[in-house]
């Protein structure tokens, strides 16, 4: 997994998911977009004020951005990378099949 952090303050993960089924990236653009709401716990939702979170998929494969606002690049950082673990269990829990073959994941 590769990811970059350019001038403007934007950190990318730019094949976050290669070759993302069209339900898998509808699943997960749900899953992130989400996150910045109050349908979720506090400890868990990513403020916009703080944060903005984006999901686009390219060639098939899905990418997510976060543009870090302000001085919050440690909220930003720690919220993001825990958004992907979610983002990764939920594709074990629903798409396993796509995490063996793009990942190397067992089975079991």
């Amino acid at each position: 997994m590769q990811a970059s952090f350019d001038r403007r303050g934007v950190l990318t993960f730019p094949i976050l998911l290669p070759q993302a089924s069209a339900t898998i990236a509808a699943d997960m653009r749900s899953l992130v977009a989400e996150r910045s709401t109050r349908a979720v716990p506090d400890h868990k939702r990513i403020d916009a004020r703080r944060a903005r979170l984006a999901c686009a998929v390219s060639k098939g494969d899905l990418s997510l951005s976060v543009e870090i606002r302000g001085r919050n690049q440690q909220y930003a950082v720690s919220k993001t990378l825990n958004l992907i673990n979610e983002m990764f269990v939920a594709l074990h829990e629903a798409h396993p099949d796509y995490l063996v073959e793009h990942f190397g994941i067992s089975q079991e």
